[in-house]
């Protein structure tokens, strides 16, 4: 069994390190680090087609960014989210603040200072890396983010860090504890290896990756072992005479026939910009979807599993965003899950205030059939962010 490095430790180390490495930068005359980040509150509010089901909470969210790059072949990131919840959503919840404290990493980089009825404190650092970059070769150790997706909505090509579309807050989107390699093969054919340890064997992804491009198209193949299942992927985007088309195909082979059978999961999109639109539709076929009661709050998760990406075993998808001016813009997506009777509405609409400042109103709206067979409001989130970028 590997040893779990936590987060106290984590802290120490880095507190330790961080001055020695600001002497040694001190020592040249050009500047080799680099600070950013951002501050935001996203502020929201849930609800049912019901009276008096008014939930309000929200959250204050600071973003921290430091980088070190002490040579042309050495880079050091270092990022963490500070999160303070707040409101009635909070003590609805029970359990949030454990959930908050579990990091599934093999580095335990997460940590709950504050614990109230209606007030939680989360710090967690989802980018810890050092990498080593040198002509065709780059090899990055640590919490990274790992990206072989290629489709725009759902990503069973993304093993190791699977995302959820839901959580639009989340841009940088999750992290894994990783080794990386990486080769340029010239053009654009490139060779991608990676393994994320765990505390148990079953539980490793360990895959690689060839991607290129032929007559205009890119594409990967990929292969490796996800949590004790053979995994083999392949994706592309391109073109449709103005429309780009992309799609992404993983078959999942658990080792344990315990574990069930063979699965499939595969997404395909189209898209197109005429103007100052942009049009997209999407497909997620899902063969572990089971189609039967929904629940709605886990489908806001974070993350997710690369072969279980929706509930039901179809999903449709149609969307649209229109661009009024450079700084003013609406979007509206819809989706349909007919195996588990499910729609979801999105729509949204972002204005950049200033340089640095954004806000932004986003709703979340969903329907289920009920006992009767009838497609039935079940849930409303509205969701007022404003951001500050430094």
């Amino acid at each position: 069994m590997l040893v779990r490095l936590s987060y106290r430790r984590i802290l120490l180390l880095l507190l330790a390190v961080v001055p020695l490495c600001r002497i040694v930068a001190q020592s040249d005359s050009v500047s080799h680090w680099a600070l950013g980040g951002y501050v935001k509150n996203l502020q929201n509010w849930a609800f049912a087609d019901q009276p008096n089901t008014l939930i309000n909470g929200g959250f204050f969210h600071n973003r921290l960014i430091l980088k070190w790059t002490p040579g042309s072949e050495w880079t050091l990131d270092l990022e963490v989210r500070n999160r303070l919840f707040y409101g009635e959503w909070v003590r609805y919840q029970p359990g949030w603040a454990e959930a908050l404290d579990a990091d599934g990493g093999l580095a335990d980089l997460s940590f709950v200072p504050v614990r109230r009825p209606a007030l939680i404190g989360s710090v967690v650092s989802d980018r810890l890396w050092a990498q080593w970059q040198h002509g065709r070769w780059s090899i990055r150790a640590g919490r990274q983010r790992i990206n072989w997706a290629v489709a725009l909505t759902w990503n069973p090509n993304d093993w190791f860090n699977a995302w959820n579309f839901l959580d639009f807050d989340y841009e940088e989107r999750p992290g894994a504890d990783a080794l990386r390699v990486q080769y340029q093969m010239g053009g654009f054919s490139a060779l991608d290896v990676a393994v994320s340890p765990a505390q148990t064997f079953k539980k490793w992804i360990g895959a690689a990756r060839l991607s290129g491009n032929f007559r205009q198209y890119d594409w990967q193949v990929q292969a490796g072992m996800y949590r004790n299942k053979a995994v083999a992927g392949l994706g592309w985007a391109g073109n449709l005479g103005n429309a780009g088309f992309k799609g992404e195909v993983s078959v999942f082979q658990p080792l344990d026939k315990a574990e069930g059978n063979m699965s499939l999961s595969a997404t395909t999109s189209v898209d197109i910009t005429f103007g100052s639109w942009f049009v997209n539709g999407g497909l997620l076929v899902n063969t572990l979807g089971s189609g039967g009661d929904i629940d709605i709050l886990a489908l806001n998760r974070s993350s997710l599993a690369p072969d279980n990406l929706m509930p039901g075993k179809l999903s449709f998808l149609a969307g649209g965003s229109h661009a009024f001016t450079p700084l003013f813009n609406t979007s509206l997506t819809a989706v349909y899950s007919p195996n588990g009777h499910l729609v979801i509405v999105l729509p949204s609409t972002a204005y950049s205030v200033a340089e640095n400042w954004d806000i932004d109103l986003t709703g979340q709206l969903f329907w289920l059939k009920n006992e009767q067979g009838v497609l039935k409001n079940a849930l409303n989130w509205v969701f007022l962010r404003t951001r500050w970028s430094f």
